[in-house]
C-alpha cells in the first residue's frame, strides 16, 4: 500500500513540475534575451571607459578598438569568477520575501528591461554611468514594491535587510571614493611626469629612463589584480606568495623593457635627430645670400644664435596663440563676430559699403581667419571641413555619387572623427604640447588600457549576466526559493553564455560607443598619449585598491575622476565643468531612474489580476 502511496506521490509531483514550466517556460527565454541585449548596451556605455582615451590621443582607431575589445572581453567575461559582489548581491536578493517564485523570476526579468532603458538613455545623452549600479537601482525598486519604503537601509545591512549594494550610503561611496582616489593618483602622477619628464629639455633622454618604470608598473599592476581579485577563488594563496609574485612580475616587466622596449625608442629617437638635422640643412641652404655670406665667416656662432632664435620665435608663437585664444574667448566684441567660416566666405562684394563699416568687417576677417588657423593647429584634425571650402567642384556623375557616398559612409563608420564645439577647440588650443615625446607614450598607454579592460571585463561585463542565472536558479530548481531562502547559495552562469555577452558588450562597443567615447577622450579635457597613459594607470590603481578593501567601484567612475585629475594638474581651465556636472547629475539620476521605472513596472505586473501554479 505504501509503495502505491509513493508511486501516486511521484506522478503528482511530475505533473506539478510540468505545469511549473510549462506556465513559466517562457521567462527564461525571455530573459536571455534581455541579458544579451544589456551586456548590449553595457558595451556602448562601459566599455568606452578603457578605449576613450587612446582614440581620443590618437592612437586607436574605433575599428582596431573593436578587434582589441573583442579578444579581450569575450574570454575575460567567460572565465570571471561565479563568486563576485554581483554575484553576493543576488544571492541575498533572492533570500528576500517574494510573492511566489514565479513573481521572482519576473522581477529578476523586470531588473534586466529597465537597466538596459537607462542605460540607452544615458548612451543617447552622453553620460558615462555605471551598469552595476543600474542593476543596483532596479533591485531595490522591486524590494520596494513587496516590502515598502520603510524597507530602504541606509547602511548596506539593517535589522530585517542583507542587501549587499542597496544601501544609500553604500551607493554614495561608490560614487565617491573610487574616483576620489582615482583623482588623487592621477594628478599626482601626472604633475610628476610633467615636472619631471615632460617639460625637462633633456626629455628625449629621460624618456629612456621612464619606459622601464612604466612597464614595470604595468606588469605589477596586472598580477596584483590577478592574485588579489582572480586566482583566489580558484586556488588558496599564501599573502607572502602574493608579494612576491607581484615583486617578480614587476622586475620582470622592467627588464623586458629594458631588452626590448628601449633599444627600439633609442633607434626611434636616433631617427627623429637625423630628421630634424636634415630639416635643418635644407632650411639654412634656402636662406638668402647675406644669410650664407655671415654664416661662413664665423660658423659656430651663427650656428648658436640661429637656435637661440628659433627658440625664442617658437615661444613668441606660443604666447601669441594662447593671447589669442583669450582675447578670442573673454573681448565683449566677440558676441559681434560671426563664424570663422561664414566670416571668411562673405561675398566680395560686401567690400563696397561706406568706408567705416569695409573697415569693421576686414577686422573681423583677419580675426577669424587668425582663429581659424589656430584651431587648424588642434590634435585629430578636429576642424578638417574648414579646409575644404575652396575646393573646385568637378562635374558629378550617378557613379561617382554612389562610390563617393559608400567612401565617406564606410570612413564615418569605422574611423569617425571627433568633432567637439568652439569652446572644446579652444580648450584644447591652450592645453600645453609635448609633442616631442607623445609618440614614445603611445604604447605604454595601450597597454595600460588593455590592462583596465581586463579588469572590467571580468568585474562587470561578466557581471551583467547574472540575473539570467538567477532565473534560471529559480526555474530549475523551485524548491530552493519555496521557503526562507536558507538554501539558496552563489548563483552560477555557464562560461559560453558570459562568453555571448561579452561578445554582445564588444558589439554594442562598436555600433554605439563613440557618443561616450567622443565625451571622455576630448570633451571632458584635453586628451594625448602622456594624459590617457597617467588617467589609465590611475583608474587601475583605484579600482584595485578600493576592492581589496571592500567597498564598492565603478570602473567607468573611476576613469571620470582620473581624467579630471589629469586636466587639473594640466590647468584647471582644461576641464570642462560644466560636462562634469552633468556626469554627476547622471550618477544620481541612475538610482533615482531605476528604481523609479523597476517599481512602476513590477507593481504594474505583482497587483494585476493572475493566476498561481501551485
Amino acid at each position: 500500500m505504501s509503495s502505491k502511496t509513493d508511486q501516486v506521490s511521484i506522478d503528482l509531483a511530475i505533473k506539478i513540475v510540468g505545469k511549473w514550466k510549462e506556465t513559466y517556460g517562457w521567462i527564461p527565454i525571455f530573459a536571455a534575451f534581455a541579458a544579451i541585449f544589456m551586456a548590449f548596451l553595457t558595451g556602448a556605455n562601459n566599455l568606452p571607459a578603457p578605449f576613450s582615451t587612446p582614440i581620443g590621443s590618437g592612437s586607436l582607431t574605433l575599428l582596431k578598438a573593436f578587434v582589441m575589445a573583442c579578444v579581450i572581453y569575450v574570454p575575460g567575461a567567460a572565465f570571471a569568477s561565479s563568486t563576485s559582489t554581483v554575484n553576493a548581491l543576488f544571492s541575498y536578493f533572492l533570500k528576500e520575501n517574494q510573492p511566489s517564485e514565479g513573481f521572482l523570476m519576473w522581477s529578476l526579468v523586470v531588473v534586466l528591461i529597465t537597466a538596459a532603458i537607462w542605460l540607452a538613455l544615458a548612451t543617447y545623452l552622453q553620460l558615462p554611468v555605471s551598469s552595476l549600479q543600474s542593476i543596483q537601482g532596479a533591485l531595490l525598486g522591486t524590494i520596494l514594491v513587496t516590502q515598502g519604503f520603510g524597507y530602504i537601509p541606509l547602511w548596506n545591512k539593517n535589522q530585517n535587510h542583507n542587501f549587499i549594494g542597496g544601501g544609500l550610503v553604500w551607493i554614495v561611496l561608490e560614487w565617491t571614493v573610487a574616483p576620489l582616489i582615482a583623482f588623487l593618483c592621477a594628478f599626482v602622477l601626472f604633475a610628476l611626469m610633467k615636472v619631471s619628464l615632460l617639460r625637462h629639455e633633456n626629455a628625449e633622454k629621460r624618456i629612456l629612463v621612464f619606459l622601464p618604470i612604466d612597464y614595470g608598473i604595468s606588469a605589477g599592476l596586472l598580477c596584483l589584480f590577478l592574485m588579489y581579485q582572480v586566482l583566489p577563488h580558484m586556488i588558496a594563496l599564501y599573502s607572502w606568495v602574493m608579494i612576491v609574485a607581484v615583486a617578480v612580475a614587476t622586475l620582470i616587466g622592467a627588464l623586458l623593457s629594458l631588452l626590448v622596449v628601449v633599444p627600439l625608442a633609442m633607434k626611434k629617437l636616433k631617427a627623429v635627430k637625423n630628421y630634424k638635422t636634415m630639416k635643418r640643412n635644407m632650411t639654412k641652404s634656402s636662406d638668402h645670400s647675406k644669410s650664407k655670406c655671415i654664416e661662413s665667416q664665423d660658423p659656430t656662432f651663427n650656428d648658436t644664435k640661429s637656435a637661440d632664435d628659433e627658440a625664442q620665435f617658437e615661444e613668441a608663437l606660443k604666447d601669441f596663440m594662447q593671447m589669442r585664444v583669450l582675447d578670442t574667448v573673454y573681448e565683449e566684441d566677440e558676441r559681434s563676430w560671426g563664424s570663422p567660416d561664414s566670416l571668411v566666405q562673405e561675398p566680395e562684394n560686401k567690400l563696397a559699403e561706406d568706408q567705416s563699416s569695409a573697415s569693421q568687417d576686414q577686422s573681423n576677417i583677419d580675426k577669424s581667419t587668425s582663429f581659424r588657423k589656430l584651431l587648424e593647429s588642434t590634435p585629430n584634425q578636429l576642424v578638417q571641413s574648414h579646409t575644404r571650402n575652396f575646393q573646385k567642384i568637378e562635374k558629378a556623375t550617378p557613379t561617382g555619387n554612389a562610390f563617393q557616398f559608400l567612401t565617406g559612409s564606410s570612413n564615418s563608420f569605422f574611423s569617425p572623427v571627433m568633432e567637439y564645439d568652439r569652446h572644446t577647440l579652444i580648450r584644447h588650443a591652450l592645453a600645453e604640447k609635448y609633442d616631442d615625446v607623445e609618440d614614445f607614450f603611445s604604447f605604454p598607454h595601450l597597454i595600460a588600457s588593455c590592462i583596465f579592460a581586463l579588469i572590467q571585463s571580468t568585474s562587470e561585463v561578466a557581471a551583467v549576466v547574472s540575473p539570467y542565472g538567477a532565473i534560471l536558479d529559480v526555474f530549475h530548481y523551485r524548491e530552493k526559493y519555496s521557503g526562507n531562502g536558507e538554501h539558496v547559495g552563489s548563483i552560477h552562469v555557464t562560461w559560453w553564455f558570459k562568453a555571448i555577452g561579452g561578445f554582445a558588450a564588444a558589439i554594442g562597443f562598436f555600433l554605439c560607443g563613440f557618443r561616450v567615447t567622443h565625451s571622455l577622450g576630448g570633451k571632458l579635457t584635453y586628451m594625448s598619449n602622456s594624459r590617457g597613459l597617467a588617467a589609465q594607470l590611475s583608474t587601475v590603481a583605484a579600482i584595485i585598491i578600493v576592492t581589496k578593501i571592500k567597498l564598492p567601484v565603478s570602473t567607468i567612475h573611476a576613469l571620470v575622476g582620473s581624467l579630471v585629475g589629469v586636466g587639473i594638474a594640466d590647468d584647471p581651465r582644461n576641464v570642462n565643468w560644466k560636462l562634469l556636472f552633468k556626469f554627476m547629475c547622471g550618477w544620481v539620476m541612475t538610482i533615482v531612474f531605476c528604481s523609479g521605472v523597476a517599481y512602476v513596472i513590477f507593481s504594474v505586473s505583482i497587483h494585476s489580476p493572475a493566476y498561481v501554479v501551485r
